[in-house]
């Protein structure tokens, strides 16, 4: 079998697909992925990939986007939830696809040359969509966690490039949905597939190293702000973060993507400040995680058991990551003024929570994996 995947450019959308195509290549399967930018880090982790823009990532999308519609980008940063946002996401990536249109041609050619026998897509990236329903074969999404746009309202919302080819939605989807559905109910017929952490390769400098394999004598807390563009409050939250620290009976562990830490002065001894961590290495010698709401942050430290406090943040989705969190009694939505040695030991000594925790890592683990997935994608080809 042949599949194709057509992944958005970002980490975030990324990461969650690598277990599957490890998955597909053990079965012998042939894989090739399309996207540009951190999408290529598919090819990292050991899948051929194709390069349709080189040079742009989900950051540059974006900010076109901001130039060429200020008011589309204003609302995917600043509103907050529900089904209505999903609305704005859609149609904000409709009109950034629509700023790419190279990108978006190199998509569906590519898909035109290679002949798959099955497409997986990113929920946004309507070429692939469209790929797959000129091919008439299936057309598979593979959501990123919590916040997952229709098939069929990117249909709507892109229906111009629909239009353009001739085409409708293709006649056999599937949707795989990696949240735990206690968590997020998953939608009519998806196929839900146990969330397995992927952080990207790279050699342990000897600190990080040393770290990842000591067990601390207190508790360890983890804070991720994730790998895309940092919330503004960041440095709003680092400077409550250190100024907690000397006050608690517990170790920290900050990772900050792009911020120098320098300005904020002398670290106190019970922070250490990394400007990349496996995540998942990380979390598994932790008791609990803050965090931006970033849907593979949360799913993350689900897998490990950990309760949570997720920053009130508006904008990409965020909102519904955080309430989803809280709604499952695993975490606490907090402001990042709100942050002391009082709510974090308060969480680390919240049973409550831990059990729910606990809870959700034995759904995670009892849900289908990747493999399992592989098998239903072959009988869906062989439609």
């Amino acid at each position: 079998m042949r599949v194709l995947m057509t992944i958005t450019p970002g980490t975030g959308h990324t990461y969650p697909v690598v277990p599957l195509t490890w998955a597909l290549q053990l079965a012998g399967h042939e894989v090739l992925v399309v996207s540009s930018g951190p999408g290529l880090a598919l090819g990292e982790a050991g899948a051929r990939t194709v390069d349709v823009a080189p040079g742009l990532s989900l950051e540059q999308m974006v900010g076109r986007l901001a130039q060429h519609h200020p008011e589309v980008a204003a609302r995917l940063f600043q509103e907050g939830s529900g089904a209505g946002y999903l609305e704005v996401v859609g149609g904000a990536v409709a009109s950034a696809l629509r700023l790419q249109p190279e990108m978006v041609d190199a998509i569906i050619r590519t898909a035109e040359e290679w002949r798959p026998d099955v497409v997986v897509h990113s929920p946004l990236l309507t070429p692939g969509i469209v790929a797959a329903a000129k091919l008439g074969v299936p057309a598979v999404q593979h959501g990123f966690g919590f916040l997952n746009p229709s098939a069929e309202m990117m249909r709507e919302l892109h229906a111009d490039l629909f239009e353009q080819h001739g085409v409708d939605l293709p006649g056999v989807r599937a949707t795989i949905d990696i949240t735990p559905p206690s968590v997020v109910p998953a939608g009519t017929g998806a196929w839900p597939m146990g969330y397995v952490p992927y952080n990207g390769s790279g050699s342990l400098p000897k600190p990080l190293y040393d770290l990842l394999n000591s067990t601390p004598e207190v508790p360890r807390v983890a804070v991720s702000l994730g790998s895309g563009p940092v919330p503004g409050e960041a440095a709003a939250v680092l400077e409550r973060l250190l100024a907690t620290a000397p006050k608690m009976q517990a170790e920290l562990v900050v990772a900050l993507p792009g911020i120098d830490p320098e300005p904020f002065g002398p670290l106190p001894e019970n922070v250490r400040v990394f400007d990349w961590v496996p995540y998942g290495a990380l979390v598994s010698r932790c008791s609990a995680v803050v965090h931006h709401a970033g849907p593979g942050t949360a799913l993350g430290a689900m897998v490990h058991g950990l309760p949570q406090l997720v920053l009130d943040l508006r904008g990409l989705g965020r909102p519904d990551v955080a309430r989803a969190v809280a709604d499952r009694g695993v975490g606490r939505i907090v402001q990042p003024d709100e942050i002391g040695p009082e709510l974090l030991e308060s969480v680390l000594a919240d049973q409550a929570m831990r059990t729910a925790a606990a809870e959700v890592r034995a759904e995670i683990k009892a849900m289908p994996t990747p493999l399992d997935i592989t098998a239903r994608l072959e009988d869906l080809a062989a439609q």
